[in-house]
């Protein structure tokens, strides 16, 4: 016989397909799995800067707002007056 318990060639040739389908079949699974934990570490790290914003409120624009700096003096009390 011919090795596989009297199989024909073309059912070797087919397990041998079946193999690499199953080998590609199982990348492909792997490669999903990552893609998925990769947007489930992404939206995870989203919720946690959301929530560390809604924390530091006064960091919200990402940059100083110089009319909330306590000090800046807006009365311009430090200022020389007229010649005296």
């Amino acid at each position: 016989m011919d090795g596989l318990d009297g199989w024909g060639a073309s059912a070797r040739a087919a397990l041998c397909c079946e193999e690499s389908l199953m080998t590609t079949t199982f990348q492909k699974r792997q490669k999903e799995m990552k893609r998925i934990e990769r947007r489930k570490m992404k939206e995870e790290k989203r919720a946690q800067r959301k929530t560390d914003k809604s924390e530091n409120p006064e960091k919200e624009t990402g940059h100083d707002d110089p009319a909330l700096d306590p000090t800046i003096d807006w009365n311009h009390s430090n200022e020389m007056g007229p010649a005296e």
